[in-house]
């Protein structure tokens, strides 16, 4: 379920026209998404156990701290994970964004999360206008600008 290997590849952040969110039966992440109504927000599905994901994690909460001008906010979603394990490697290192814990995965299989990690990037009204499935290059400026472009 996690992207690994000898050499794992950057994955590109693929725009899309607006679609709704996914929906599942397992509302905590719903309800964590209205809370920042009107804001557009990057769901990225990770796990403690799975290598890039926490080589990713650093440049993910950089990168939120770049957006926060555009009032994004980060949202993690801790896949199939011990919330012990997640919550040890956030504070390890020193990253405070929040967690969202998915033990039995319905959410992340509603959001279609089938490997890790795996980014959904929503617009201010909730609708998704990017996916990744994989690491993503957050520092990189090209990404940069492609969000930029996606919040303006």
């Amino acid at each position: 379920m996690c992207l690994t290997g000898a050499t794992v590849q950057a994955s590109e952040l693929v725009i899309e026209a607006p679609s709704a969110a996914p929906r599942s039966d397992d509302p905590q992440l719903g309800r964590l998404i209205e809370t920042y109504a009107g804001r557009p927000l990057i769901i990225n599905f990770w796990a403690s156990w799975c290598e890039p994901c926490r080589e990713e994690m650093p440049a993910l909460a950089r990168a939120g701290a770049r957006l926060a001008a555009y009032g994004v906010v980060v949202l993690t979603v801790a896949v199939a994970d011990r919330e012990a394990d997640a919550t040890k490697f956030m504070r390890d290192a020193k990253l405070t964004l929040p967690v969202l814990h998915d033990r039995d995965q319905r959410t992340s299989r509603a959001w279609g999360a089938r490997m890790l990690p795996y980014t959904v990037v929503l617009d201010s009204r909730h609708r998704v206008v990017a996916r990744a499935q994989g690491v993503i290059e957050w520092d990189d400026e090209a990404v940069a600008r492609q969000l930029q472009r996606l919040f303006e």
